[in-house]
């Protein structure tokens, strides 16, 4: 094992470890080392819808993503490298039963600062003439959101990291956190034993796994989701508005061109706990022939398109659908980022200044990391909305 000593070790190379590595380089945290199993961006990172935007119905997380939403406009000078970010327009869809509660919504944005705005259905039919507004009541559009490349972000944060003097260590698994004395002193790897005065794990799905030879008890499930390809017949190759349908639980984005990518977050599309080491890596038939069925309700033309598979990936789920940033409860030295439930890629660029503060600092500024404390759970001071959405497994 080439690298033995580390101030800090980072586990996993996906978006949010390798923001946390770059913040902790930028901040003078020492020898900083991120490891990861495979390959940068290999797990869920790679397997990300990567959409970017600020309509959140928690004031925290409201904050959060507009910070992180400026930094995704602005990538190359505020992070360096390319996130290839697009900027679409998000467009929601809701029905009557979900009125109130957008135009709530809306309003908390609007003064937090987001551009936002509500639109009737006759709205909504001129910004994307191609689509039904039959069972829509209300829209929410953000003209300012888009997505990202997850690749391109990961690797960008890396190639920061190293660039300020962080090790990056691919091929390598942790098998282990090291604690002596109620403190952590390193991890154990496939290559050997590496030291530390501090371990920060943005391991998602398989946090679960480090947590539990230690006592410590994650709420996080690794629910399989799935993501559906379609290429766009000519007739709506001009449709690049990023839409989410909450009145059947889909949403569909541009992708490479004139392929649109199609997902689903109704209730049932959230239920399929796996093993994150072996789990379906393509979409089932069944799925694709339900999310394309949804797609055709909302987008007539969706019906001539040509479906092209799909793949699936992993949420790392919580029980109130938001994070987990915290200091271990059993291990002095150990921190946790993990349970993004999803939400982890349009939030990175801020996450991981907020845990390179915690380490370092013991809180964050700006935005109030004990919001995101594993203990929530067992005092009933979740992460609730006071608008939500009918239905919305996934906020």
């Amino acid at each position: 094992m080439p690298y033995k000593t580390s101030d800090v070790v980072v586990i996993g190379g996906g978006v949010i470890g390798t923001s946390i590595a770059m913040h902790l380089a930028r901040m003078g945290a020492g020898r900083v080392l991120l490891v990861e199993k495979g390959y940068l961006a290999s797990g869920t990172s790679g397997r990300s819808g990567a959409m970017v935007r600020e309509h959140y119905l928690h004031p925290v997380l409201v904050r959060m993503a507009m910070e992180s939403s400026g930094i995704f406009h602005n990538f190359r000078e505020a992070v360096g490298g390319d996130a290839w970010f697009i900027q679409t327009g998000r467009l929601l869809l809701f029905g009557q039963h979900d009125m109130e509660a957008a135009q709530a919504n809306v309003a908390m944005n609007r003064e937090l600062g987001v551009n936002i705005e509500t639109l009737a259905p006759s709205d909504i039919a001129n910004l994307v003439p191609q689509l039904s507004t039959e069972g829509v009541a209300i829209g929410v559009y953000e003209p300012t959101s888009g997505y990202a490349d997850p690749l391109a972000t990961a690797y960008a944060f890396a190639g920061q990291a190293a660039n300020l003097g962080a090790e990056i260590v691919t091929g390598c698994e942790v098998t282990g956190i090291n604690v002596s004395g109620g403190r952590v002193v390193g991890v154990d790897t496939e290559h050997g034993t590496i030291e530390a005065g501090a371990v920060v794990a943005a391991t998602g799905a398989w946090s679960t796994r480090l947590a539990a030879p230690l006592g410590e008890a994650l709420p996080i499930k690794p629910i399989r989701v799935q993501m559906v390809h379609l290429r766009r017949p000519p007739a709506l190759e001009s449709l690049t508005t990023t839409v989410i349908d909450r009145t059947n639980g889909a949403y569909f984005r541009a992708n490479a061109g004139v392929n649109t990518l199609l997902g689903g977050e109704a209730p049932e599309d959230l239920t399929e706990v796996v093993n994150p080491d072996a789990y379906g890596l393509n979409a089932d038939h069944d799925t694709i022939t339900r999310f394309w069925e949804r797609a055709r309700m909302r987008i007539p033309g969706f019906a001539a398109t040509t479906p092209l598979g799909g793949y699936g990936s992993l949420y790392d789920m919580t029980p109130d659908g938001n994070p987990i940033l915290d200091r271990s409860e059993v291990v002095d030295g150990l921190y946790w980022a993990t349970g993004f439930s999803g939400h982890g890629f349009k939030l990175s660029p801020v996450v991981g200044r907020m845990v390179a503060e915690l380490v370092l600092r013991g809180e964050s500024s700006g935005h109030p990391v004990h919001a995101f404390r594993a203990s929530r759970f067992r005092e009933g001071d979740l992460l609730k909305p006071d608008f939500p959405y009918t239905e919305a497994s996934h906020p």
